[in-house]
């Protein structure tokens, strides 16, 4: 072997030592997130309950998403809400204002996605097929890597949901991708109970539920009871003469579900799913039911999604091939064309968070509008979780979830600057790591 050979040899072995060593650190990072900082000893912590100073942001163009766009606008925040938004020439600025002006800036309402394993460490628990007493409230880590990265990416809210690995995994938690505390990041729990129709919950096991016709008798089954228990609690509000069932813990989150304070949101595709789906938990059950991921033929279901008026968030697939005509189908345009309520999801981490905007551009690329690609990752999905009064649009009395992006909010391409959640920075891409 020529010298040059060894040294090119040795060369290459010492680089693939490096990258192997790299790869080990970021996985050691991507489990266990960003060590926290440790304020000085003696030094005050802030309170992160603490509202921010009220700020102006002065901005190129501002598209609240809900009316039209607003071209040299300003947003006035205090308290965490939107105080006012409007044309630069018609919104005074109050003395005291932290002011930040982007001249080539362009605004939107933070993105909403609800379909989420990211805010915390567990995802599925898999010893029994229904698990109707799991709450992932208690898993979440808050701020952690993949949080940073969602916001960084303009997502500001994220339905942190358990796993599809069974058929019923418990109730998810609606969370802000910000915030230092759970209490600080938490928007609602539970935010949904989480259910999964045909796919990753087919077990091999050999137990009841390795087939669907398993899996659809143990769901039956399993919210019978619990539409059985919580009626009871509801009767004998009413009735003072009737005793208050025995409280079940394993059912106590069952009573906000069927009274409808949050949705049940279920993975489920093809058309056979969506349509067991819609027979079992909308018709029989009366639950309010979001379709999530909605791929493969589901689209086929359309119309009987549209007329039982079953919003869908579709992801983290954006395209289906279809077979019989060797169409490649845009199913976010399809599922829009044929009347239905849309969303857009990342699944992630199948897709990661920061990649949401990607998602809608996919849409866009297959024949979906801007508008309605906008509305998917806004007020669409907040009002689809009953949010809509809070989340989803730049209006008066809002949650200030702001980001500001260095040109058109729908092009990949374009980069977030700054990021607002609750009126707090949270993300300064001047100032801040970037994760992706």
């Amino acid at each position: 072997m020529k010298a040059t050979d060894v040294l090119r040899s040795r060369a290459f072995a010492v680089g693939a030592f490096v990258a192997a060593l790299l790869a080990a650190v970021t996985v050691v990072r991507a489990q266990d997130g960003p060590l926290p900082e440790e304020p000085p000893r003696g030094a005050a912590v802030a309170d992160p309950s603490a509202p921010a100073p009220p700020m102006a942001i002065k901005a190129l163009k501002i598209i609240p998403v809900v009316g039209d766009p607003i071209d040299h606008g300003v947003i006035l925040i205090r308290n965490g809400k939107i105080e006012a938004v409007g044309k630069a020439s018609e919104v005074k600025i109050p003395k005291g204002y932290i002011v930040k002006e982007f001249p080539k800036g362009w605004v939107t309402p933070g993105w909403v996605d609800l379909h989420c394993h990211v805010a915390g460490t567990d995802l599925n628990d898999m010893v029994y097929p229904t698990n109707p007493e799991l709450r992932n409230l208690d898993a979440i880590v808050p701020d952690n890597w993949q949080l940073q990265a969602a916001r960084q990416g303009g997502v500001t809210t994220m339905l942190f949901i358990p796993g599809s690995g069974t058929n019923l995994s418990g109730f998810g938690t609606l969370v802000k991708t910000a915030g230092k505390t759970v209490d600080e990041m938490l928007v609602r729990f539970p935010g949904a109970m989480k259910i999964a129709q045909l796919g990753n919950p087919e077990r091999r096991a050999g137990d009841v539920g390795r087939t669907r016709m398993g899996m659809n008798y143990l769901l039956r089954e399993r919210l019978a009871e619990a539409k059985k228990y919580a009626e009871s609690w509801k009767h004998s509000a009413t009735d003072s003469s009737a005793k208050p069932p025995q409280k079940d813990e394993r059912l106590e989150n069952f009573r906000g579900l069927f009274r409808r304070d949050f949705p049940v949101i279920v993975h489920t595709v093809w058309v056979n799913g969506i349509e067991a789906t819609k027979r079992l938990l909308h018709d029989e059950l009366g639950l309010d039911v979001i379709i999530t991921h909605a791929t493969f033929d589901s689209y086929k279901a359309a119309d009987v999604i549209v007329e039982a008026e079953l919003p869908v968030n579709v992801g983290p697939r954006m395209i289906h091939y279809e077979r019989e005509t060797g169409r490649i189908l845009g199913l976010s345009k399809v599922w829009k064309d044929a009347g239905a309520d849309l969303s857009i999801n990342t699944d992630c981490p199948v897709i990661p968070a920061e990649e949401l905007t990607t998602q809608a551009a996919v849409s866009v690329h297959h024949g979906l509008d801007e508008k309605s690609a906008l509305e998917a990752l806004t007020i669409r999905p907040a009002e689809q979780m009953r949010m809509g009064d809070r989340l989803g649009s730049l209006e008066k009395g809002k949650d200030a979830d702001i980001v500001i992006r260095n040109g058109p909010p729908l092009d990949a391409r374009s980069a977030v600057l700054y990021v607002l959640v609750n009126g707090k920075v949270a993300f300064d891409r001047k100032k801040d790591k970037i994760w992706f």
